[in-house]
């Protein structure tokens, strides 16, 4: 019951998001987009508020502009030699400046297994890797340190890198197998690959509009009602830059690395804010985020300009994300060897 309640919830909040898509598209472009947006919520609720519609409007266009904000740090920095793992670090470590490092070390280790479960999820197994790395964690968490903190921040850069590439596999399969003509909507195709700044914030934005109508609608299990408008802004979005930059491969504008590159970066961009602990929300939720991205993102491929796939471009994607997979796992696994074979020094020796 529970799994079809979710497929309804799913092609729910499908149909909601699309629909406010389309809707930006044919709007009336001499009205203020804010008030617009404002305006097309309320369509959706009656029985909200203007102040608040007009609230949450304000919620979300500011947490994208937090989000599109905090990606040009991280394009620059890497334009600059760093790597996308080595940045998510030091903003992470420099939000808990004078914090205990148990306390830190705990919510980052807390990250790190919902990131690894999420990442399970995309790829479609769960396995004895994550109890090891769980396991790790409980032995590490006794001394933390700044370079055990540096550590697990790094591995968190991994992890959310892990999560766009797994995503966007999955979102070229479901297209694959759609079949669908992707002609939809040219216009947001347009605006993304052309690139232009206000325009590509604003079709986050509306994406956002769409998930926190289906929040407080109670269509998404993940996401109660409650869910504050920055995350929904975050997970927004980290689907509006991968449907982009797949986009852009299926026209030739970019290669598939480089487009690997690109969702790399956004989900490390999202997830930094959740590390540096601007975020109050349950982590109970990370486990869903890559396939609610894969949702929203498969569905605004079929807003743009022929988003067609072949399947050696699933192949490369699908390969790169087992790669990356495989070497997370491994690494857990060293973790888990090295301590086990401690214990056993301890206990024998």
């Amino acid at each position: 019951m529970d799994n079809i309640n979710n497929i309804t919830g799913e092609t729910e909040l499908k149909s909601i998001v699309s629909s406010f898509v389309g809707s930006y598209v044919e709007r009336d472009k001499s009205v203020d987009f804010s008030n617009w947006l404002a305006e097309r919520i309320r369509q959706e609720m009656p029985d909200m508020t203007e102040d608040t519609a007009d609230k949450i409007v304000g919620e979300l266009i500011e947490g994208v502009a937090a989000y599109d904000n905090r990606l040009a740090e991280l394009n620059r920095a890497v334009e600059n030699g760093q790597s996308k793992e080595e940045w998510l670090a030091a903003r992470a470590l420099e939000a808990h400046v004078g914090m205990p490092y148990d306390d830190t070390g705990t919510m980052f280790q807390e990250i790190e297994n919902d990131l690894n479960t999420a990442n399970a999820r995309l790829m479609g197994e769960i396995e004895d890797t994550r109890g090891n790395i769980a396991e790790a964690a409980e032995v590490e968490i006794v001394e933390w340190n700044e370079y055990s903190l540096r550590s697990k921040a790094l591995e968190i850069g991994q992890q959310a890198v892990m999560c766009g590439i797994g995503a966007a596999a999955n979102i070229i399969q479901v297209n694959m197998e759609s079949g669908e003509s992707g002609d939809a909507g040219e216009a947001i195709g347009q605006a993304l690959q052309i690139g232009v700044e206000a325009a590509v914030s604003e079709v986050k934005a509306v994406v956002a509009g769409g998930v926190k109508v289906a929040a407080e609608k109670g269509l998404v299990d993940i996401l109660p009602a409650d869910t504050p408008s920055e995350v929904i802004a975050d997970i927004a979005c980290v689907a509006v830059e991968s449907a982009g930059a797949l986009c852009d491969v299926a026209v030739g504008k970019v290669s598939v690395i480089g487009a690997l590159e690109r969702i790399g970066r956004a989900g490390v961009a999202a997830v930094s804010r959740l590390c540096a602990g601007a975020l109050k929300i349950k982590l109970a939720c990370i486990p869903y985020v890559g396939p609610l991205v894969v949702k929203l993102a498969g569905g605004l491929l079929e807003h743009m300009k022929s988003p067609k796939f072949t399947e050696n471009v699933y192949t490369v994607v699908r390969d790169a994300a087992r790669a990356t997979w495989e070497g997370i796992k491994e690494k857990g696994r060293g973790i888990f060897n090295v301590l086990k074979n401690s214990v056993k020094k301890l206990l024998y020796n």
